[in-house]
């Protein structure tokens, strides 16, 4: 009996089962089993090299031989015609499987003595197993059986290089396995380089590709496969390279100055050789190890020339300014005009929609402009603009600043100056942004769009300065007003409503807020009076509006840190009077980090006072006391964003909690005394009206509980629309008269969950005494809508009141830890959309939150499931998962 196929190094290692057989062929060892059973025949199996063509010999050859059959063999194709000599001169033992590989290699003669010896193979016990890259017809007889092997499919590479490397592969390393095209010895090769060069991280069964190792092999590997590609081919990925990872055949084919139509052999030629592959409507590269090769390969000044070329294509054509800028960035150098002026077109087109972008542009711009160029003033002023409208305050200002200590054009001098008085104004230092304003609106000849802008920032400055001055001259300008409505009335009444908010007259403040919103033009001039509306609906708990609102300032086109950051605060203070308090604290926190880091002062005072309330229910009384010190001594609040009672109203909720009723009476005494009478906290938090008569009585004040009541009565009556005021009114006036079916009422009738659940446990309370049963199902409801909250600290004091009752309740079922079924609703929506690859601005943008607060709940994703990037996150959210 000759030798058995010796397949070490030829498919041996990717079996990838311990029994000897391998994955992905099961048809096909079908086929050569049915012809094992039948005893004889001729099979011819056939494909591209590396294929594995040889490995279903070898199966084919053991389960022969298992089956009692002699298996005959040459030892190469050099050994070919002696085996056929000796099987034509005495002819094969019965049975018998004949095994000759590589068959395109042989020699025409070994051809001719097969081709005699094959005819007569079905008259006896002897099977023929041929294989070669491409059967010749003229070789197998009629009978013959053919099987083509075909490139192995994705799932079946995956649970070869699972068995290969001894763990699952992840999203990296199963992109950077599909360049193998499916076969077989391609991925051995791929494979055995990445273990040689260390870069496969093992854990907990699953393989991921080591970035931070230089990939040596692999590369050598790639390059190789580059190598063999066609001179024009090398060429048209070079090019290509330049465009990005992903690219459209249209551009390449004009920087090339020629046709899609004449570059398609190419194409099909990078293609077939798995360098390049089709993604939706672009072309791509196979892997970014290839794309960053090919990259490489392009000397840095033909590369930064081709940056250059395409960045003035795309500008050109109309194209993306931002695409277009990015290639520019690469390409532009100190001097090239052309390139530059394209940095300041793409910084200027892109400012409104993508500030942060435009900020990198405007400034690299200016890094490249000679210090004596007649441009450089003008590209200071978008530079600046653009800096801080990406929240960059102190950049712009220090950039601004500088450039005002030279000799500048009136244009520019009063743009720049404008930015400063911005900044100083979101940094919360409105004396300073008043004093540039107001010389500003002196300056003859000021360009009206200019104007706009500048009074705008006036108002709103004087606002947080001066609030009695801020609503004079908003009065005047109301009354100067003519013509149709425009941002700058807008923003007059908005000022007039925040000013008569916080002289106690709800009803017109909400007038003028609303007229304030339908005044607004749509442009970025418009967002405070609109984001002010949205504030005024949430706290007369109009959630649905306040949403709405809310979703229409995202939703618009343009974008600035500023107003980013104005409307996520506004948003965390709408979820948690709406019972969201994990999202709010969500929105809360992203929108403190954006304030700190963007020196946006003005908004860190209210995300800290949203924060506060949230830890007293939460039960973290340090956070909650460290949030309320911060903004009542460190950065005061200036009322812009929400009103000086607010506030109050939060420094009186964490000190009741962390210092007791002693300390609640002497701020009322003192520093809060017109905090009920003068100012619109009853409408602000309609449920701050029972807390106060709470108090009140357990300091036996019965004078600050009556006065409370009739306040928010009065508050009521003149403000009928206002319904969670009544339900205020129903509920204070329940709790001072000790009236169940008011407070039964109340229950009922609140449109928040902590005001129903307030006045769920101010029920249980009074009935305890009376009605036992009464008081328990109460207090079971206060605790259900606190759970529902999340207020682990008042759900705790309603579980105090239910044990004296007598009443224990089992411990109420909780997410798990960890795992999948530990997320909540929100999570488990944006787990969804980074499943379908949508980064974190695109999912703020579908799930109108803020990226800082999409950030916020990945972290917590991760640290539920155990993992630590998007693309583990991807895995865990598959189906088969």
């Amino acid at each position: 009996m000759a030798e058995l196929i010796n397949v070490e190094g030829k498919g041996k290692i990717v079996s990838g089962n311990h029994d000897g057989t391998f994955h992905g062929r099961a048809a096909e060892r079908d086929v050569l089993a049915k012809v094992l059973d039948a005893g004889s025949g001729v099979v011819h199996v056939e494909g591209d090299a590396g294929v594995g063509k040889t490995c279903l010999l070898t199966w084919a050859a053991r389960d022969a031989a298992r089956r009692g059959y002699a298996v005959e063999t040459a030892a190469d194709v050099l050994d070919q015609p002696f085996l056929l000599a000796r099987l034509a001169q005495d002819g094969p033992v019965e049975p018998t499987v004949i095994v000759l590989d590589d068959l395109h290699l042989a020699d025409p003669g070994t051809l001719a003595a097969l081709r005699s010896l094959l005819p007569g193979c079905h008259e006896r016990r002897v099977v023929w197993l041929l294989a070669g890259d491409r059967a010749d017809d003229r070789l197998l007889p009629q009978h013959a059986t053919r099987i083509t092997l075909e490139p192995l499919p994705d799932n079946v590479v995956s649970d070869l290089v699972t068995d290969f490397l001894g763990g699952k592969p992840d999203t990296g390393l199963r992109a950077l396995a599909s360049l193998a095209q499916g076969n077989p010895a391609r991925l051995v090769a791929l494979l055995t380089a990445l273990r040689e060069d260390g870069q496969v991280h093992l854990e907990r069964g699953r393989a991921a590709l080591r970035t931070e190792v230089p990939p040596r092999r692999v590369e050598k590997l790639l390059r190789e496969r580059l190598d063999r590609l066609s001179e024009r081919a090398r060429h048209l990925l070079q090019v290509a390279s330049v465009l990005g990872q992903a690219f459209e055949p249209g551009d390449v084919a004009q920087m090339l100055g020629t046709s899609t139509a004449i570059l398609l052999p190419v194409l099909d030629e990078t293609i077939g050789a798995g360098v390049v592959t089709s993604v939706e409507d672009r072309l791509a590269f196979g892997h970014e190890l290839i794309w960053r090769l090919v990259s490489d390969s392009v000397p840095a000044p033909v590369r930064r020339a081709l940056h250059r070329e395409a960045g003035e294509m795309l500008l050109a054509r109309g194209d993306s300014a931002v695409t277009a800028a990015q290639h520019l960035l690469h390409g532009a150098q100190r001097g090239d005009v052309r390139s530059i002026e394209g940095l300041v077109s793409a910084a200027t087109a892109v400012l409104r929609q993508a500030p942060d972008a435009s900020a990198e542009l405007a400034v690299r711009a200016l890094e490249l402009t000679d210090q004596t160029s007649e441009a450089l003033i003008p590209r200071t002023v978008v530079a600046v603009r653009a800096l801080a409208a990406s929240g960059k305050l102190t950049a712009a200002q220090a950039l601004a600043q500088d450039v005002l200590g030279r000799q500048v054009p009136a244009q520019a001098s009063v743009q720049l100056r404008h930015v400063v008085a911005l900044t100083l104004g979101l940094s919360a230092q409105h004396a300073e942004a008043i004093a540039i304003l107001d010389e500003l609106l002196d300056e003859p000849d000021l360009p009206e769009e200019v104007a706009t802008w500048v009074e705008i920032t006036r108002l709103l400055s004087l606002l947080g300065h001066d609030a009695a001055r801020a609503g004079e001259v908003a009065e005047t300008v109301a009354r100067a007003h003519r013509g149709p409505a425009n941002d700058l009335l807008a923003n007059a009444l908005a000022v007039l409503s925040v000013v008569t908010r916080d002289t106690g007259q709800p009803g017109p403040a909400a007038e003028l807020a609303k007229e304030a919103a339908n005044s607004a033009s749509g442009t970025e001039l418009c967002a405070y009076p609109q984001v002010l509306y949205a504030s005024q609906l949430g706290s007369l708990r109009e959630f649905a509006e306040a949403d709405a609102m809310v979703r229409r300032v995202r939703s618009t086109p343009w974008r600035n840190a500023p107003k980013d950051t104005h409307t996520a605060v506004v948003q965390s203070r709408i979820l948690l009077q709406a019972g969201r308090l994990e999202d709010a604290v969500a929105e809360a926190r992203g929108a403190l980090a954006a304030a700190e880091e963007s020196a946006l002062m003005l908004f860190v005072p209210p995300a800290l006072a949203v924060l506060a309330t949230a830890a007293v229910h939460t039960g973290d009384l340090p956070s909650a006391i460290d949030h309320v010190d911060r903004f009542r001594t460190k950065l005061p609040p200036d009322g812009i964003v929400f009103s000086p009672a607010y506030y109050q109203w939060t420094d009186l909720l964490v000190s009741f909690v962390g210092f007791g009723l002693d300390r609640v009476l002497g701020l009322l005494s003192d520093s809060y005394g017109d905090l009920i009478e003068g100012s619109s906290l009853l409408v602000e938090e309609p449920r701050s009206a029972a807390w106060f008569v709470r108090r009140a009585q357990e300091a036996g004040d019965i004078a600050l509980a009556e006065h409370t009541v009739r306040r928010v009565e009065q508050l009521a009556d003149d403000n009928p629309s206002f319904r969670a005021v009544a339900v205020a009114a129903i509920h204070a006036r329940g709790l001072i008269d000790g009236d169940a079916k008011l407070l039964e009422q109340a229950a009922a009738q609140h449109r928040d969950l902590w005001a129903r659940a307030n006045a769920a446990e101010d029920l249980g309370a009074l009935l305890a005494a009376s009605d036992r049963a009464a008081s328990v199902k109460a207090l079971e409801n206060a605790l259900g809508f606190y759970r529902e909250i999340g207020a682990i600290r008042d759900s705790a004091r309603v579980m105090g009141r239910l044990r004296k009752l007598g009443r224990r309740r089992r411990t109420q079922p909780v997410r798990p830890l960890s795992g999948w079924s530990s997320l909540d609703d929100t999570e488990q929506a944006i787990a969804n959309l980074v499943a379908k690859g949508q980064t974190n601005r695109q999912i703020s943008a579908q799930l109108f939150m803020s990226p800082h607060t999409v950030n916020f709940h990945l972290r917590k994703i991760f640290r539920k499931l155990g993992i630590s990037s998007r693309v583990e996150l991807v895995m865990r959210t598959r189906p088969e998962q």
